[in-house]
């Protein structure tokens, strides 16, 4: 299970993923895949705090 919180403002949404243990690694597809508005969670782009 991927953890996420969904941030928005100045018109843009980000999914913030917490990655401080370096647990989660994502390829382009699996970004392109979350962002997708229509298949995924929806969002200009992904935030991870390292």
């Amino acid at each position: 299970m991927l953890r996420f919180t969904k941030m928005n403002g100045a018109g843009n949404d980000f999914i913030l993923i917490d990655n401080r243990t370096g647990d989660v690694h994502l390829d382009r597809s699996q970004i392109a895949s979350l962002c997708d508005r229509h298949r995924g969670i929806g969002a200009d782009g992904i935030l991870l705090l390292e």
